[in-house]
């Protein structure tokens, strides 16, 4: 009884091992499949080429399992398939077939484990028609087992987006509406006083590639020129967005400079340092320049939406300290004052004016002297 239950478990490990054995992907990918065009997307009706080289791999004594096939497949328009078997470098004559499928037996190759067995495999078409921009399959290969069943982790496939003019057409009109916005909002930062040099240029390549889409009847190509339009357009509108950040950054600034010069004039020219007004003004002005120093932050790390939005809190700040600063200077006026480091220069402007009163004084008593006799 123990030796039949061995004798089982036996016939099962083998029977297991037989299993994993047929379940094997028994070829591979030599080299770099040859495909033409050899990248991009491809329009309706254009021709395509792809070539691939499969390696098989040993299978016990034969190159291959006799009992499994190898099925190709294609998506692409009249399809032809071209291929060939090499074994130990020698070939056979080359066979033709026009479909979508491409089955090859297993029977036709299962040689000897120590031949050098490849497979040559080439098919051209044209690609599809589609009514939608989508992806389709230029070569597929499968290993598929004795039940019909695809072998795991046998599929090989080469696919490629194939452009609907419909949806050419569509883009370029959206393009368009988007680059008109564009322009608009160029124009309107330029009146403003924005710099929009960068953005300007980044127009004028979108407006080109849209152009160039808007004239072919290359459908691949002009869906490549869209999406370089619409990357140009990206790039203008944060360039748009960053210049109008650095001109309220630099506006808080020079609001700023024009502050300090005026608190300056008080507390020195003035002294009225410790002036309650003067005092305020100080704090107003600090509240802006802390604004600005984030928007500056932001303007660093190329968050230009923040930072354009603490650059303008930041110049509102500013210019509302400028005018509280200049009313109170007009209410001051100019007045007079006791600037100690003037001082020599007030003696001498005093003694002066002395002299010359003192002047005055004698020559009016001389004439009366004079008068007397």
């Amino acid at each position: 009884m123990r030796s039949a239950i061995k004798v089982l478990i036996g016939l099962l490990v083998i029977f297991c091992l037989v299993q994993a054995a047929s379940a094997a992907v028994n070829y591979k990918i030599t080299g770099t499949p040859d495909v033409n065009p050899s990248s991009g997307d491809l329009s309706p009706g254009q021709a395509v080429k792809v070539s691939v080289v499969l390696t098989l791999q040993d299978y016990g004594s034969y190159s291959f399992p006799a009992d499994h096939s190898l099925a190709l497949y294609t998506d692409l328009d009249n399809p032809v398939w071209n291929y060939y078997i090499e074994l130990a470098g020698r070939s056979d004559p080359p066979r033709t077939i026009s479909a979508r499928n491409l089955p090859i037996n297993g029977f036709d190759l299962s040689y000897s484990a120590d031949t050098d067995v490849r497979l040559m495999v080439a098919v051209e078409g044209t690609a599809p028609t589609v009514t939608a921009t989508q992806e389709k399959i230029l070569i597929r290969v499968r290993q598929v087992d004795e039940e019909k069943d695809v072998v795991d982790d046998s599929e090989y496939v080469i696919k490629r987006t194939i452009v609907n003019p419909q949806d050419v057409q569509a883009n370029i009109a959206t393009a368009q509406t988007r680059l008109t916005a564009l322009k608009t909002s160029i124009d309107e930062k330029l009146a403003a006083g924005i710099d929009t040099t960068a953005a300007q240029a980044k127009y004028d390549e979108a407006k080109a590639a849209i152009n160039r889409a808007s004239s072919t009847s290359d459908f691949a190509a002009a869906k490549a020129d869209l999406t370089t339009a619409q990357n140009a357009m990206s790039a203008a509108e944060t360039a748009l967005v960053q210049a109008e950040a650095q001109k309220e950054i630099n506006d808080a600034q020079s609001a700023i400079n024009q502050i300090d010069g005026i608190i300056t004039y008080f507390e020195v020219n003035r002294s009225m340092g410790t002036d309650q007004r003067v005092m305020n003004l100080k704090t107003q002005r600090d509240l802006a320049a802390q604004s600005l120093s984030l928007a500056n932050d932001q303007m660093n790390a190329k968050n230009y939406d923040a930072a354009r939005i603490k650059g303008v809190d930041a110049n509102q700040k500013a210019q509302s300290t400028l005018t509280l600063a200049t009313q109170v200077r007009e209410e001051i006026g100019e007045g007079f004052s006791l600037n100690l480091g003037s001082l020599p220069l007030y003696i001498g402007a005093g003694i002066v004016i002395v002299l010359i009163i003192g002047g005055i004084i004698y020559i009016r008593k001389k004439k009366q002297w004079d008068e007397l006799g």
